[in-house]
């Protein structure tokens, strides 16, 4: 789609948009009726996955209370980056119990777990096997999936946006992410129950919404976006320039944690669309050599790969339109980075890499592993050489 001048769109010639077969249920108190919900699916005897904090907290205590005449099994203390060793593990318990089913409560990291054990179990062999593979410039491998996968529910307490997708990433114990995509991996059921989730602290609720608004920004300039995927990431900044700072102010306010879950949903279809771009990429490459959590990682580099990919004119142009969304005076690429920076400061999350404890010395490997993820397939701006990711690196740190 190319964008000329802030405010004009150009149909591309030719798009495909997905649409996945999942349905959003959305209000306080929603999660009293899942068990009818998991009935219209014909799941019975599901695994419930959360992370050590949401197990201890009350969306988790309400959606058991709404598992009420069902058979699950509880797959609790799923880590951050949903290590390979954890996936096994709950591949395992999964079949021992002859699962019909997954529910992912919490962010990211569980809704992962879920779509690759369900990955796992049906396509068998090693995990490894199945994930997407990216050789720079422009080469993608995407193994064909066939077999049927069992079906994903989604409770989602953070702003990942990850409950919508049609893939997810494990960590490997040599700190790779294995990227996992099938379109049969989209959560057949979401649930967002805002009163039920109060009990995510806000720091964690805030940088998590700094990964579902760079979902927005990255898919509104991808090489791949859709003219559909383009006017719900527009919607979607709006929500979250608004709902971010009412939170960081409040928050305890159920309406502005309301509107941040929603605005993340409508990221997540964004990112089942459009796909992420070097921002995503060097986030995953930094969970995974660094182990930073990708809300931070995504609090601190999204001004960076703005600016990184402001270089190409109809990524510029693009940033220009994202700047009149974010309610920026100057409608421009630097006016988009600047709002986003005023962001940062508003909800007063990470904005430097030295910040986190990671050491310096461990930018050039994460630059080289940047090379293999496979968001650079769809960057505006095209890089050959982890030499050019460095300077990005350098600059967030």
């Amino acid at each position: 789609m190319s964008q000329t001048v802030p405010g004009s769109v150009t149909l591309p010639p030719s798009f495909s948009h997905r649409n996945p077969p999942s349905t959003l249920v959305y209000g306080n108190g929603a999660l009293a009726k899942l068990a009818l919900n998991l009935a219209e699916l014909g799941v019975l005897r599901p695994v419930v996955v959360a992370g050590r904090r949401t197990a201890a907290s009350r969306v988790y205590r309400d959606t058991l209370a709404g598992l009420q005449g069902l058979e699950w099994v509880e797959c609790t203390g799923m880590p951050e980056h949903s290590p390979l060793s954890e996936v096994l593990r709950l591949r395992e318990m999964a079949r021992t119990h002859r699962a019909d089913g997954f529910i992912a409560v919490g962010g990211g990291s569980a809704s992962d777990a879920c779509k690759a054990a369900a990955l796992w179990l049906a396509e068998g062999g090693e995990l490894a096997d199945h994930a997407t593979r990216f050789i720079p410039p422009d080469q993608l491998h995407s193994p064909r999936l066939k077999a049927g996968k069992l079906p994903v529910i989604a409770i989602p307490t953070t702003l990942s946006g990850a409950e919508v997708t049609a893939g997810g990433s494990v960590r490997t114990e040599d700190g790779r992410k294995l990227i996992l995509v099938d379109p049969q991996l989209a959560a057949r059921l979401i649930v967002i129950d805002p009163a039920a989730a109060m009990e995510v602290p806000a720091s964690v609720f805030l940088a998590s919404g700094m990964n579902g608004l760079a979902h927005c920004v990255e898919g509104f300039y991808s090489r791949v976006r859709t003219p559909v995927s383009s006017a719900l990431a527009l919607e979607a900044i709006r929500m979250f320039m608004q709902a971010l700072p009412a939170v960081a102010k409040e928050p305890e306010s159920v309406e502005a944690r309301g509107m941040a879950l929603v605005a993340a949903h409508l990221s997540g279809q964004v990112l089942l669309n459009a796909r992420s771009c070097i921002h995503h990429a060097v986030c995953h490459s930094l969970g995974a050599v660094a182990g930073i959590s990708h809300g931070v990682a995504n609090s601190i580099m999204l001004p960076h790969a703005m600016a990184f990919n402001a270089a190409d004119p109809d990524a510029a142009a693009a940033l220009a339109l994202c700047a009149q969304a974010m309610g920026a005076s100057d409608a421009s690429p630097g006016g988009a980075i600047e709002r986003v920076q005023w962001l940062q400061q508003a909800i007063k999350v990470p904005t430097r890499l030295r910040d986190t404890g990671m050491q310096r010395s461990l930018l050039t490997e994460v630059a080289v592993k940047v090379m293999g993820e496979k968001g650079l397939y769809v960057n505006p701006r095209r890089v050959t050489q982890a030499a050019e990711v460095e300077p990005l690196l350098l600059a967030a740190w």
